[in-house]
């Protein structure tokens, strides 16, 4: 009874449903009983049950009809370019970043292909988060070890993951050099261990400085730490070049004279300073649409901009896509590729996994509730280099993907425009194409979302 001698109404609504009607928040053995009757024998149960015991799930389940109903051809396609492979490392968005700045350069340079090093950029990817961790853990030592943005340095520290602004940011700083003047190593390719030594002496140093009897000792202990860094990097991916000499063959086979360069003049004088032309346009059904957002600490530089986007709806999102694309410039992008995707075929379709089929219920979800219950979120970059465009309406797109010529049709994936409805999340585009009442966004003031968005994630 409540104090005016009355039983509150949600209180009544309770004792008015049926006992038996009230749901069972423990598994007794009574309703271990009814869950066992309700799993009948029937002959779809032991066909999948005999399956399943043999084979696997995801392979069991491709829809066929799906996979057999796809041609291979595209109405528009860009130059195709050399596949690259960015194999057991989360560097996609920086390999897809590169490959946006390829052809350009090819041009001017007047050679059929060309790439960029990986493993220069990863180097000073790397350093830089190691000092934007260290600045982190210095501002926050004494917040306790269970705060949610001390959780968030602890277990990311510098793990390959990125985004396009940080990709910016570090080609602006460094620039860029040709593949073969700082190639690829053992750790460039397969960074696991790389990032399990930088971590362990990352933390180590965070507990240092945590545990500093005074702030004057922090500033010894952040120059030690950064340079271990530095030689477990040296040590990892070899030394980067302040300059280098370079010559290579024209398309028509010339050899040119040797050129001395910096990294960064080279980056001017054949990328082109093309980057400040671009922005970043994310369609995420669960916030605002026409609004500025950055993400704190989701940065690559320390004194430098957090990931920031403007939300538009998704169909503005596709049309500046197909903009960009009837004009013959790629579209970097970012999706949930581990969502519907076959790898070794390079198809990316809605139902082509078809679950629902081999288990016999609903497992459905809209664009918002892959949102909602994280099931989707950005965690691969590539580029889109064509589309298939049929009475006026796309139906699929041409991707370049950066998992080397194996997967897919010669390292490029085919997707359906249903999947770019469901899992693609972020695109990229010239300043040209987009719209100035979207463009004016950007120069409002963002809303800040913390370090542990669902829209920070891992990339593969």
């Amino acid at each position: 009874m409540t104090a005016r001698g009355l039983v509150p109404l949600a209180a009544l609504l309770l004792l008015a449903v049926p006992a038996a009607a009230q749901p069972e928040r423990d598994l007794t053995a009574a309703t271990l009983d009814r869950l066992a009757q309700s799993c009948a024998a029937d002959a779809h149960l032991r066909a999948a049950q005999h399956a399943l015991a043999q084979a696997d799930g995801d392979t069991l389940s491709q829809n066929w009809e799906r996979i057999i109903g796809v041609d291979p051809y595209f109405s528009l396609r860009l130059r195709d370019q050399k596949i690259t492979n960015q194999r057991d490392t989360g560097r996609c968005w920086m390999f897809s970043g590169l490959n946006l700045l390829r052809p350009g350069a090819a041009r001017k340079l007047g050679v059929p292909d060309l790439e960029f090093s990986q493993g220069y950029l990863m180097f000073f990817e790397k350093l830089e988060k190691a000092n934007l961790f260290l600045d982190a853990v210095t501002q926050t030592r004494d917040k306790p070890y269970t705060d949610r943005t001390v959780e968030f340095l602890m277990r990311t520290t510098v793990q390959d993951g990125q985004n396009w602004t940080g990709f910016v940011d570090l080609v602006r700083k460094y620039g860029v050099v040709p593949n073969e003047i700082m190639p690829e190593t053992h750790s460039s390719s397969h960074s696991g261990h790389l990032n399990r030594v930088l971590a362990l002496r990352l933390k180590r140093a965070a507990m240092d400085i945590r545990k500093a009897p005074a702030a004057e000792a922090i500033a010894g202990l952040r120059l030690q730490a950064l340079q271990d860094v530095y030689r477990i990097l040296v040590i990892n991916l070899g030394r980067p070049p302040k300059d280098f000499e370079w010559r290579y063959e024209t398309r028509d086979r010339k050899l040119t004279a040797p050129a001395r360069y910096t990294p960064q003049q080279f980056y001017r004088q054949f990328a082109g300073d093309i980057l400040d032309d671009y922005c970043a346009l994310y369609s995420i059904p669960t916030l605002d649409f026409n609004r500025k957002y950055e993400i704190d600490l989701d940065r690559m530089l320390r004194d430098g901009p957090n990931l920031n986007f403007v939300n538009i709806p998704l169909a503005a999102m596709k049309d500046l896509a197909r903009r960009s694309l009837q004009d013959s410039t790629a579209v970097w992008f970012g999706c949930a590729v581990d969502q519907q995707t076959n790898s070794a075929s390079g198809l990316m379709a809605p139902q082509l996994y078809d679950y629902e089929s081999l288990y016999g219920m609903n497992l459905g979800l809209s664009r918002e509730e892959l949102f909602e219950t994280y099931t989707a979120s950005p965690n691969h970059n590539m580029v889109l280099t064509g589309m298939d465009v049929v009475d006026g309406r796309v139906k699929k797109w041409l991707v370049e993907n950066s998992w080397g010529e194996s997967r897919g049709k010669n390292g490029y994936f085919t997707m359906l425009d249903e999947w770019f409805d469901d899992y693609v999340q972020v695109i990229v585009v010239r300043k040209k194409y987009v719209p100035q009442e979207i463009l004016a966004v950007f120069q409002t003031r963002a809303t800040v979302l913390p370090p542990w968005d669902p829209m920070v994630r891992g990339v593969e």
